[in-house]
């Protein structure tokens, strides 16, 4: 068992600067916590600015598991916990999805106690979604054991650029750390990184149930990282991610070490087939939607390489639930309403053709805010093909941009009627509710600020769990 520690040996005036910093944040998150504020950040930028070595510091000697990539952190993260609790670890994780180093600080300032404990008793794990820009800082000092990454896909460009910046942070990181990497055989981007790393396995789609498809594609992410050749492609599951070739160099697609098969889809759940170093189990995700597919097998695959049996990762995997926001459900006066993050093109496609597929549509809406976390050029939906899975009848539309929304949609296909436009984001809710038949369900799609917010005006209301739960 790996031995821990509470705080690596340190100089003494370091400690009492660490232990003034931990006293500092845990005061300010209770008094957060009692003004109903969610205490997710700002405790811990306090603390670091104290002590700015506090998060190393908490995390040595301990495992760390960190999530990173442009979708799915969240939903993975949740996956793996499940996963390591029900092996009966202890596990602590940033369930707000608080990913800068501000917001894993204020996860250990909140379980210190917990850590005491556990540092007279057993080891930990510490896994942690983390945001792309801020792994290639932290990775390093913080020490990973498991690094997975889930995909690449073009968000909020105004801070990231493009994809290719995106990836050769993450590589730094992977540099830097020589943690285990768990990567996405079927993104090219995500793939590449295999190279950066001391050990890499991967994660993907069994190639019998890719969609055929001869000749160009990549979507996103066309040209190859290494010689700039653009792939050819023989299947595609969605996006860019599929069966890759560059034919000038000859980097492609890698045999995945976890792969899967959906064996179905339904509006609530997927019905998954996981084939692992020769054993195969086959489980219900109660988590829908084929992208979710893909974190299971990634958060899988992390799971056993950190010694978790196949079959009883597999199993722990019927238990997780939906992480807020992130095919969230709910009971809604007779009716369910179910919360869909989308935040980039390709997150907003997988939503639409969900809901598309979807059984139980009552109403839709759609919410778009352009706050620093949203980023703040929102061009991307011009880029989202609305037209392909625009939903029938009429769409709310709010957020601090539910103009720009309003206009792409009416280029996509709707008419002027059937676009209810309201930046009151709660009294459309209502409407949109009220138009829903009963028995039915009110989907809506929102971005990250636009989701945060309209959850905090429907959590008192309908009991919702708080979001650093």
């Amino acid at each position: 068992m790996r031995k821990t520690v509470f705080i690596r040996p340190m100089k003494p005036w370091r400690r009492l600067r660490a232990g003034a910093a931990i006293l500092a944040g845990r005061l300010t998150s209770r008094l957060l916590r009692l003004l109903g504020r969610s205490a997710t950040a700002l405790p811990g930028k306090l603390a670091l600015t104290l002590s700015p070595g506090l998060l190393a510091d908490l995390t040595a000697g301990r495992q760390v598991i960190l999530v990173t990539g442009t979708n799915g952190k969240t939903t993975t993260v949740r996956m793996l916990c499940q996963i390591l609790e029900d092996q009966g670890r202890a596990v602590i994780t940033n369930p707000s999805g608080a990913n800068l180093d501000s917001g894993l600080t204020t996860t250990l300032l909140s379980h210190v106690p917990l850590l005491r404990e556990l540092d007279k008793k057993q080891a930990c794990s510490l896994v942690f979604e983390i945001d792309e820009a801020f792994f290639g800082k932290l990775a390093a000092s913080i020490k990973p054991e498991i690094c997975l990454v889930t995909n690449f896909f073009r968000d909020q460009l105004d801070r990231f650029g493009e994809l290719q910046h995106t990836r050769d942070l993450i590589a730094k990181g992977l540099r830097e750390s020589q943690a285990q990497a768990v990567l996405c055989a079927d993104d090219s981007l995500c793939a590449s990184l295999g190279r950066e790393s001391r050990l890499a396995v991967y994660f993907g789609m069994d190639a019998g149930q890719l969609r055929q498809n001869q000749g160009q594609g990549g979507g996103e992410s066309p040209f190859c990282v290494f010689c700039g050749g653009r792939y050819q492609y023989s299947g595609i599951s969605y996006g860019h991610l599929g069966l890759f070739r560059c034919p000038g160099c000859g980097f492609e697609r890698p045999q995945p070490d976890l792969s899967f098969e959906a064996l179905a889809l339904t509006e609530r759940s997927v019905q998954a087939r996981f084939t692992c170093c020769g054993q195969t189990s086959e489980t219900t995700i109660p988590v829908p939607g084929l992208h979710n597919a893909y974190n299971a097998a990634g958060a899988l695959l992390a799971a056993v390489r950190a010694g978790v049996p196949l079959s009883d990762a597999a199993v722990s995997l019927t238990r997780t639930q939906a992480a807020f926001g992130r095919m969230e459900r709910f009971e809604a006066d007779g009716k369910d309403v179910c919360l869909i993050l989308v935040k980039n093109p390709v997150g907003m496609e997988r939503a639409l053709d969900f809901v598309a597929r979807a059984g139980d549509v009552g109403a839709v809406m759609m919410l778009l805010n352009a706050n620093d976390p949203d980023g703040r050029d929102v061009s991307w939906i011009w880029d989202a093909r609305f037209e392909e899975a625009l939903p029938a009848g009429p769409v709310g539309v709010s957020g601090v941009r539910s103009a720009d929304l309003a206009l792409r949609l009416h280029y996509a296909g709707k008419i002027a009627d059937e676009l209810w436009v309201d930046t009151d984001h709660l009294a459309l809710f209502d409407r949109c509710l009220n138009h829903c038949p009963q028995g039915r369900c009110l989907y809506i799609l929102p971005n990250y600020t636009a989701m945060l917010a309209l959850r905090a005006d429907l959590a008192p209301r309908y009991q919702l769990r708080e979001i650093w739960r």
